[in-house]
């Protein structure tokens, strides 16, 4: 696992331009990502917290999952301030997010600790997937944000480098069968087109001075220039590859 790469945690930037690609929708989708990247974070450190066996035991899986959940307090730590930022000129939090909020908490207060584990296994390997996607073409991105550019930097290769802690730590209590592997994943991709489907407009609305037709005209130039090429990025075979008998972050990732 990486060592944690240091970060000022302080914005000092405008975030009210266009600061990804000199483009609203591309802005607005990554601002999305941000805005909910600190609740699925919660979720994360709080399972395996509650995962780990008290007192800590001294073995590799134990220092990994310890090591794991330092480093999400501190993507979870530079999020939050980018997205303190980014309220300035939001005003509030897109609709969406408190939807996610409220299913994790549900999972937390009604599902066992086991299918907790395997939610969270399955969001970490979306996650990582689209983090060797992020990886694979930073270079192409201009991103006038220093700020922003660092920490998605940052947070993807630490998400590659420790996407297996969770999947090792649900695995050893007894991992279920690919029918519940299938049934979380499609759940992911459900409730995570929802979020995206409310909140990027919302967000992109807000970018075009609250102009309907503003908004729908930066959209539709945004599918028109870049559609086929967003449809030709979508890892779906990688994605899926999760409900494999044989699959394991490792061989999948750092192949």
């Amino acid at each position: 696992m990486s060592k944690r790469r240091a970060m000022a945690f302080r914005v000092e930037e405008d975030l009210s331009g266009n600061w990804c690609h000199g483009e609203a929708v591309a802005t607005s989708q990554m601002e999305a990502i941000s805005l909910v990247t600190p609740v699925l974070e919660a979720f994360f450190m709080r399972t395996v917290a509650d995962a780990l066996t008290r007192p800590y035991q001294a073995d590799e899986l134990s220092q990994r999952c310890l090591d794991f959940i330092r480093e999400e307090a501190n993507h979870s730590r530079a999020h939050r301030a980018f997205n303190k930022a980014l309220l300035v000129h939001l005003g509030s939090n897109p609709p969406g997010l408190a939807m996610v909020e409220s299913l994790l908490q549900y999972v937390r207060k009604h599902l066992s600790l086991s299918s907790q584990l395997l939610l969270a296994a399955a969001l970490e390997h979306f996650a990582a997937v689209m983090s060797q996607v992020y990886v694979e073409t930073e270079q192409h991105l201009n991103m006038s944000s220093a700020y922003a550019r660092d920490m998605f930097a940052m947070h993807a290769r630490e998400e590659l480098d420790h996407c297996s802690v969770v999947f090792d730590l649900w695995f050893s209590r007894g991992a279920t069968g690919l029918l519940s592997r299938m049934i979380v994943l499609l759940s992911i991709l459900m409730v995570g087109g929802i979020y995206v489907a409310v909140s990027l407009p919302w967000i992109l609305y807000r970018r075009s001075g609250h102009s309907i037709f503003a908004t729908l005209k930066s959209f539709g130039y945004f599918i028109r220039c870049n559609g086929r090429e967003i449809i030709s990025r979508v890892p779906l075979r990688t994605i899926f590859a999760f409900v494999r008998r044989d699959y394991h972050p490792d061989n999948l990732h750092k192949a």
